[in-house]
């Protein structure tokens, strides 16, 4: 994985040669250039450029002073404003669309070329011709670009085998943020014995053989066990939880229940086993805490937090595990997944990092078994990726991703899907 946050250079550190501004030679034009593409060249007219830092800014529950905290650099945002212009203005601009049309990503990025800024790799995310009645002979454009990065997928697979973000790593990892806080005693024990409750009724519903209920109730019941020995550290308690959390998980598979559970819980059917959903989207329950002083409030939010996060990796190691599901289970789950994921609280940039690289694992995991189950059909009559989207029921990118797409007005052929 490359990725250089500089700039590249200008094609001359004088801004007169950099142009060409000469009356000998041409001079050099600003161009768009898509994946695979040719260069198509306008007049530059001007440009602004972007960035800056992603800044976590904390005022509660300190009155009269902040903190800041930067999390990572903002993405870089070009935006071109310039001219197509000429006698045969009209043919660049039709090639310019066609060409900004072409879809962009950071694996297939497209590239703005300009004298003073150089060559930069970017992906398209809007543009905008103007034109004006008494002005003919010309028209405006303007273009926002951002630079391209390194995308999710590309970043799990140059990740070692142990650099994986595997869910209960994540998950420990949490733990020990959390194991940092300056916890208040009394709030743990309720956070927990309420987690401890939640969990016992989920494997009272469990249809599985006795030695494994009794074996995941032990290490439920460890929770107890640590509060009665008074245990106070918040990273043994947290651990007590993980571990029994992905016993759980592990049961419910080894069942084959996870795949079959999922669709009634998102269907809406009335089904016992949907306790077992119902804890890991965590979101019908919340965690009975009182607070009243700063402290409990703190320990509090970062229990919360913490509850949620194991929720998440629980289910990205279910996610991860199936190999079976359809197309619609695997759907439903992701929809599951990111709808944990936008509740989590990621300050802590270690979190944040262990996260995003869980979620890039899962997603290659997920697309690779989408590529298993890929199906073939023949479109005899040219249709749009739209239509063909809706008709086959897959996802546009999806047909993206598995064909070359030429023209999305215009589809046929075999085409790949899931």
């Amino acid at each position: 994985m490359s990725f250089d946050i500089a700039l590249p250079s200008p094609y001359k550190e004088k801004w007169r040669e950099a142009y060409r501004a000469d009356k000998n030679d041409n001079p050099r034009l600003s161009s768009y250039q898509a994946p695979d593409g040719e260069p198509i060249p306008f007049i530059y007219k001007s440009i602004d450029f972007s960035g800056g830092q992603s800044v976590d800014t904390a005022e509660y529950p300190f009155f009269g002073l902040w903190s800041n905290e930067a999390l990572n650099q903002k993405t870089q945002t070009i935006t071109v404003h310039g001219f197509l212009r000429g006698e045969y203005y009209l043919q660049q601009r039709a090639a310019l669309l066609d060409a900004l049309m072409i879809r962009t990503s950071d694996d297939a990025p497209g590239f703005f070329d300009h004298p003073l800024w150089g060559r930069v790799k970017i992906v398209v995310e809007d543009y905008n011709i103007k034109e004006t009645a008494n002005e003919n002979g010309q028209c405006e454009l303007t273009l926002t670009l951002k630079r391209a990065g390194v995308s999710l997928e590309t970043r799990a697979r140059e990740l070692g085998p142990q650099e994986l973000a595997k869910p209960k790593n994540t998950a420990l990892k949490a733990a020990k943020i959390f194991a940092k806080i300056n916890a208040y005693y009394k709030v743990l024990l309720q956070g927990f014995g309420a987690i401890k409750k939640q969990l016992l009724a989920i494997t009272a519903v469990l249809q599985l053989p006795q030695n494994i209920i009794d074996g995941i109730t032990n290490e439920i019941n460890g929770i107890t066990n640590l509060i009665a020995q008074g245990v106070q550290s918040p990273m043994q308690l947290a651990q007590v939880f993980i571990n029994a959390s992905f016993s759980i998980a592990a049961a419910v598979f080894s069942a084959g229940e996870s795949t079959q559970t999922v669709v009634k819980y998102f269907i809406g059917q009335n089904n016992k086993k949907n306790a077992v959903l119902n804890f890991l989207s965590a979101s019908t329950k919340t965690i009975p805490i009182e607070s009243v002083t700063v402290q409990q409030e703190e320990t509090k939010k970062a229990f919360e937090n913490l509850y949620l996060i194991v929720n998440l990796c629980v289910a990205a190691e279910i996610m991860m595990s199936m190999e079976n599901a359809t197309y619609e289970q695997t759907n439903n789950y992701w929809t599951l997944y990111t709808k944990l994921e936008n509740r989590i609280n990621l300050e802590d940039p270690d979190i944040y990092e262990a996260i995003v690289e869980m979620r890039s694992v899962l997603s290659i995991k997920l697309r690779q078994s989408d590529m298993n189950r890929e199906i073939k059909k023949t479109i005899e009559k040219s249709v749009p990726l739209l239509f063909l989207s809706h008709y086959l029921d897959c996802d546009e990118d999806q047909i993206r991703a598995m064909n070359f797409i030429e023209d999305s007005f215009f589809v046929s052929g075999e085409v790949s899907y899931v």
